[in-house]
C-alpha cells in the first residue's frame, strides 16, 4: 500500500489552498511529520494502525484535528486521503456533504481514527465488519 509523503502532503496542501483560497503556511511542521508516520507507528512492539484504512484514517485524523497548517487542515485531510485511496485502487463515492461532515467532525474530535475507518470503509463499499480492511 502506498502513502503519503510529508512533501507530498505540503504539495497537495498548496494545491488547495490554489483552488479554494486560504492562508497558506505550516503552522506545526511535527503535525505534519506526525500525520505521514502513523502507518509505521508501533505500540509495545505491535502495529498502532493494522490496517490500511485505520493507517488511513489515523492519517486523515490527524491532518484535520491537530492543525499543523495556517489554514485548510480539513481540505487537505480530506483531500489527502481521498487520493490514498484512489492511488490504492479504492473508488470513494462520497456526496459532498458527507465528505464536510467527516471532515469537521474529526476536527471537532467527534469522529476518532475508529470512526473515520468506518466512514472510509462504507465510502468505498466496504463493509465496516472486514477486519482485514
Amino acid at each position: 500500500m502506498d502513502y503519503p509523503t510529508k512533501k507530498y502532503v505540503l504539495e497537495l496542501h498548496d494545491d488547495v489552498l490554489e483552488v479554494s483560497e486560504g492562508r497558506p503556511g505550516v503552522a506545526h511542521i511535527g503535525v505534519i511529520e506526525s500525520a505521514v508516520s502513523k502507518p509505521v507507528t508501533s505500540l509495545g512492539g505491535e502495529d498502532a494502525y493494522p490496517t490500511f484504512f485505520t493507517k488511513l484514517a489515523a492519517i486523515g485524523y490527524t491532518l484535520a484535528h491537530d492543525h499543523g497548517f495556517s489554514d485548510g487542515n480539513k481540505r487537505t485531510a480530506l483531500q489527502v486521503m481521498l487520493n490514498v485511496l484512489e492511488a490504492n485502487g479504492f473508488y470513494p463515492d462520497p456526496s459532498d456533504r458527507e465528505k464536510v461532515t467527516a471532515a469537521i467532525l474529526a476536527a471537532m474530535n467527534l469522529l476518532d481514527v475508529a470512526g473515520l475507518r468506518v466512514t472510509l470503509m462504507l465510502w468505498c463499499g466496504i463493509d465496516p465488519a472486514d477486519a482485514e480492511a
